[in-house]
């Protein structure tokens, strides 16, 4: 049996390598705790992550995204967790080993981290210390280095957002550890040198916002504990976006760091607010939520602000470029595929869409085919920008998960991952609508249970769409509608009593699950953090369900008492695509007679709010896409949101009271047949 060297033998070149290349180095090792620790000696002690007992927890972790540190020694077992580790390894420095310690058995542990281990038996740059595999790091030949976007570049385009043309807008996008913070907190300190002026910072909290602040005060030499800064006669402060978007305090210039965790909605009404943004984003980075929402805000930055520019920083701040973990990470947690289904539709016959085999796959298939499970992974990331490595792990190691995949030309073009809910025993049915108890998973089941105060609910069997995702190229062709159509047929077969969804609620989202044929049963009270909008939960019956009727009434009888309230800062058309999709009874006799003395002229529209009320829900479900709009807003946002005529008039450019009654007077009047 071969002797191994001892672990202070085996990293100490590791670590003079990789502090030379100004690296950082993984290895694997499989030897006790205690004596993983001393492999480093008492001058260089590692940080010791997944373990509670002496070191940090995995939430621990997390939290120091954005900090810096040496060494760390992570515990591999059935508790590791992907984005938490993506996390920590982000703030290691060069010249640290990354040192996995293998703490359980293989057969002990879940699905997404014997893939992890393989993966990594599989990467050559990556060191092994373990009794079943002994390997140095092999060293790749030097990458040719093209030219770097450097975090100069980034200072200089941030300052030109001020001193160049309004409403050009910056988007600057990197991967974690290129100093993007860094470069906002030093381009706002040279502004404010240069003469007096007012920046606003916003970000998802004030710690988001700590490297930013702490960079600013360094160029401005300055010791101040605070995010409110007042230097030389200009001033910068940081401040929430709820307050920011309420407030709306000028500025010279709006810096909005960490953006993939605000809502797009917040960022676009910044954008209309603000002549001069600066955003920072991660790109796929290490938590892998980024890529799909920066596609989103360049998509929403061509339609509202077609002058913005974009930076991708490039050159790394922490490590040299082409550092082995990092390229290591991108391929192990499928941070840096392509998006998959990049042909053109138009390439495509008539009628492709039957052509596409929709068929359940297996985690055992994920777990065997890598090619497959990087598709797929892409498709999810590309689809929802909630997309993390945690996900990874669950499409592996979630019993309750199925996956349906869309395949054309043996190429994955569609995929619908679905949550198995219900099912539970009644005495915990019970406990769960009395309060009592919350159990693991059943998310949508456990919430309408809740909201109707019905254990049956949690009783059923339902399956819930987790994510529904389609490659770019092929979406509104009805790839969706064949894929849910499958499921429900799956469904059926499985004795489930229905599907349910639930999402953000968007007027392009809500007319979908309306048209497959979904009904509304909950419309949560606040806004999602990650959508920015109101989560709407939805439910198809595939048997008959007495308590989806009943929530289904619930729904229309809480919904105008809701928007009047709670959702008065709804957008008129996601409360309008909601509305249209609900059953109406026919008006009775007394609201018609009073919308006639209304449209007459002799009562008002507050007088008559709630034959209004009645009048606009008939209506909005009949009302045309292609049917003049400029008005229904009005009618929205006062009749069914209830905001006051001072608001109404301001936000549509009315004369006064008058007007606005006026135009929706003479709206009604022209759709009184609908």
């Amino acid at each position: 049996m071969m002797t191994l060297p001892t672990l202070e033998d085996f990293f100490e070149p590791l670590i003079l390598r990789a502090a030379h290349d100004s690296h950082r180095q993984l290895v694997c090792v499989d030897q006790d705790l205690a004596t993983v620790l001393a492999g480093f000696g008492e001058t260089q002690p590692p940080l010791l992550v997944g373990n509670t007992e002496y070191g940090l927890s995995w939430r621990q972790a997390h939290q120091k995204l954005g900090q810096e540190c040496g060494h760390i020694v992570v515990e591999v077992n059935a508790q590791f967790n992907a984005e938490a580790f993506c996390a920590i390894v982000g703030c290691c420095r060069a010249g640290a080993l990354i040192v996995l310690r293998i703490a359980a058995l293989d057969n002990e542990m879940p699905p997404s981290v014997q893939r992890l281990l393989r993966c990594l038996s599989e990467d050559d740059s990556v060191a092994f210390n373990c009794h079943w595999l002994h390997r140095l790091p092999q060293q790749r030949p030097a990458k040719h280095q093209t030219h770097s976007v450097t975090q100069d570049d980034a200072i200089a385009a941030v300052e030109k957002v001020v001193t160049g043309h309004r409403r050009r807008p910056l988007l600057l996008t990197a991967d974690r550890g290129r100093g993007k913070s860094a470069a906002l907190g030093m381009a706002a300190a040279n502004l404010m040198m240069k003469k007096p002026r007012r920046i606003i910072v916003s970000s998802p909290s004030p710690a988001h916002a700590s490297t930013l602040f702490h960079h600013l005060k360094a160029t401005l030499q300055i010791d101040d504990a605070g995010q409110h800064i007042d230097y030389q006669g200009s001033q910068i402060r940081f401040i929430a976006p709820d307050a920011l978007l309420q407030d709306a305090p000028a500025a010279d210039l709006l810096l909005v760091d960490e953006a993939a965790a605000i809502p797009l909605p917040i960022i676009s009404q910044w954008l209309n607010q603000y002549s001069r943004v600066a955003i920072a984003t991660t790109e796929h980075g290490y938590e892998g939520t980024g890529r799909a929402f920066t596609l989103r805000l360049k998509q929403m930055l061509d339609v509202e602000q077609p002058q913005w520019r974009t930076l991708k920083l490039t050159a790394p701040m922490r490590w040299a470029d082409d550092d082995p973990v990092e390229r290591t990470l991108n391929a192990l947690f499928l941070l840096n595929g392509d998006d998959v289904g990049s042909d053109q539709t138009d390439m495509l016959e008539t009628g492709w869409v039957n052509d596409m085999v929709i068929e359940p796959l297996s985690r055992q298939q994920l777990y065997r085919d890598e090619a497959c499970l990087r598709q797929l992974f892409t498709l999810l990331i590309a689809a929802h920008y909630q997309t993390s490595p945690n996900d990874l792990a669950r499409l592996l190691d979630d019993d309750a998960g199925l996956i349906f995949a869309g395949w054309l030309n043996n190429k994955l073009v569609a995929a619908c991952v679905v949550s198995q809910e219900g099912g539970i025993d009644w005495q915990t049915c019970h406990a769960v609508v009395a309060g009592q108890r919350r159990i693991k998973g059943h998310l949508f089941s456990q919430s309408v249970a809740a909201h109707l105060g019905l254990a049956e609910v949690l009783h059923d069997r339902l399956w819930r769409v987790q994510r529904i995702a389609v490659s770019e190229p092929y979406r509104q062709q009805g790839v969706g509608q064949r894929l849910l159509a499958t499921v429900n047929k799956h469904a059926a077969e499985a004795s489930v009593v229905g599907v349910g969804v639930s999402f953000g609620a968007t007027a392009v989202l809500t007319p979908f699950w309306f048209k497959q044929g979904f009904k509304p049963v909950k419309l949560g009270l606040k806004r999602d953090q990650a959508s920015g909008c109101y989560s709407l939960q939805m439910l198809k019956p595939i048997q008959p369900l007495k308590w989806c009727d009943q929530a289904l009434r619930l729904f229309r009888q809480n919904l105008p008492i809701q928007m009047l309230t709670s959702h008065q800062r709804m957008e008129t058309d996601i409360a309008a695509s909601i509305i249209a999709g609900l059953p109406t009874a026919p008006l009775s006799e007394e609201v018609r007679q009073q919308i006639d003395g209304f449209v007459a002229g002799g009562v008002g529209v507050d007088a008559a709010l709630s034959s209004l009320q009645a009048w606009l829900y008939h209506h909005i479900g009949r009302v045309q896409k292609d049917d003049e709009n400029t008005t229904l807003p009005i009618l929205v946002s006062r009749i069914l949101l209830g905001l006051p005529w001072s608001v109404v008039c301001t936000r549509y450019l009315l004369a006064g009271k008058r007007d606005a009654e006026s135009r929706i007077r003479n709206y009604i009047q022209t759709h009184m047949t609908t």
